[in-house]
């Protein structure tokens, strides 16, 4: 499947650039790049077209000029689209993501991610939070689910950091296939990828779930998350805004859970809880 490609120009930059993730997360848009005059941002398929575009927000904003420019990556050309602009990214010195041609880190976790086309090289906020939040977690011995798995980054980092065994799960036939190739890269062996959603999830079944995915997907879920939470359980959420944290801790709350931390990294949140 192909993705496409919006990008926009911004002047000034703020706050018309909020805004247009805001309103773009809510249209599917499942991966972002802020440069300095503005925003690329990626969704599976053909995208919005022009009208759609058009209409949002931003372009009725009077003290912001915008413009937008779309085109369609072909599948075969993500590789070449993201090594192009793929740098190594750092949570503190705990964790690295690199791709294969670039050089090991220092890192306490070196990890070695091909994205293809999956989201989840740990560049948006919402990946590196969750990285962040996983570092401070005891994942030894544990079961542990990666919901919206995408790369698989996430699954891997688990792995690493002692976990059992680890569930996969995304709604793309090639994050499965990314993520599978991802562990052997990084010499994982208790990875288990899946294609599907929420429905696939069992009672009782994980002592972590880490679920990095938008927010009217966490909250229509998240019943079925809490089921298959085990007792003293932990999750750890994120893919969406500050201002939707009182609404997921509310959600997540009534089902037993405890908030025990809350990370911030620009406008994204993420947010701890145990049971």
């Amino acid at each position: 499947m192909d993705h496409c490609e919006l990008k926009f120009t911004l002047q000034p930059l703020l706050p018309g650039r909020e805004v247009l993730i805001a309103e773009l997360a809510e249209m599917g848009f499942e991966s972002f790049v802020e440069v300095p005059d503005g925003l690329h941002a990626y969704i599976a398929g053909d995208g919005p077209d022009e009208s759609e575009i058009r209409s949002l927000t931003v372009f009725s904003m009077p003290e912001t000029a915008v413009s937008f420019e779309k085109s369609l990556i072909p599948r075969e050309n993500w590789n070449a689209k993201w090594e192009s602009d793929f740098t190594p990214i750092f949570v503190e010195e705990r964790v690295s993501v690199r791709a294969p041609f670039h050089p090991e880190t220092a890192a306490d976790h070196d990890l070695v991610i091909q994205p293809k086309m999956s989201f989840g090289t740990g560049h948006h906020e919402t990946t590196w939070l969750m990285m962040r939040c996983m570092c401070d977690l005891d994942f030894y011995g544990k079961d542990v689910l990666d919901m919206g798995s995408g790369t698989g980054v996430l699954a891997i980092l688990a792995e690493k950091l002692g976990a059992k065994d680890v569930t996969a799960i995304d709604i793309d036939d090639w994050s499965k296939e990314n993520a599978e190739e991802n562990a052997q890269l990084n010499n994982c062996v208790r990875i288990r990828a899946h294609i599907g959603d929420a429905a696939l999830l069992t009672p009782d079944a994980y002592d972590i779930i880490l679920a990095n995915i938008n927010r009217n997907v966490l909250i229509a879920d998240m019943e079925r998350y809490m089921n298959s939470l085990r007792s003293h359980g932990e999750i750890v959420l994120s893919g969406f805004f500050c201002s939707d944290i009182p609404r997921l801790r509310a959600e997540t709350e009534k089902h037993g859970c405890k908030l025990v931390n809350e990370w911030n990294r620009g406008d994204w949140a993420c947010l701890h809880f145990k049971r």
